[in-house]
């Protein structure tokens, strides 16, 4: 999925403003989709030169007027045209993964540092699923199936950083060689 399908899956739930697409890609889509704040408005002018979505300027009392962005016909019958072309693909892109892959390369302390810094990160993300569970009263099945996804993949890194994170140096140490150093 690219920047503009999740404008259009967004706007599928109701008009929304750019900013408002930005923090619900940020509080609902952010633990299984990426993208940029940056891109957001860029996917937006297009969408509406493509006759997908149009937007209404909204006057707002001591701030700039806003778009708030509504789907069209054409736009929703895209967008579910999107969704029955998809294949369920996921891809996994890790900085973390790529530095531990390369671990053996790492001082131990390095490795160290990265496993606490993942293990917060981890936590975070998890505290923040829960939390929107927790407090969203609106959240479709499909919409809390996948926050239920997140926190099980969450609860699960978790668990495997806490009974490898120990031992996972001590391994390093004892699989290098000259060779690799």
């Amino acid at each position: 999925m690219n920047t503009s399908h999740l404008c259009l899956g967004i706007l599928s739930l109701g008009d929304a403003s750019g900013y408002e697409i930005k923090k619900a890609i940020e509080q609902t889509f952010s633990h299984f989709q990426a993208t940029s704040y940056g891109s957001i408005y860029p996917a937006l002018a297009k969408l509406s030169e493509q006759g997908l979505v149009r937007y209404h300027e909204q006057a707002q009392p001591k701030r700039p007027t806003k778009k708030v962005f509504t789907l069209t016909d054409t736009g929703r019958k895209h967008f579910f045209q999107t969704l029955m072309a998809t294949e369920p693909a996921e891809q996994h892109r890790s900085d973390f993964l790529f530095l531990m892959m390369f671990a053996h390369l790492l001082p131990n302390e390095q490795i160290t540092l990265l496993l606490d810094k993942q293990t917060g990160l981890l936590q975070a993300e998890l505290n923040l699923l829960t939390r929107i569970i927790d407090e969203c009263e609106t959240l479709t099945p499909g919409m809390h199936f996948t926050l239920e996804y997140g926190i099980a993949a969450n609860q699960a890194l978790l668990r495997l950083m806490q009974t490898r994170a120990a031992s996972l140096s001590q391994e390093i140490d004892a699989a290098r060689s000259p060779k690799t150093l």
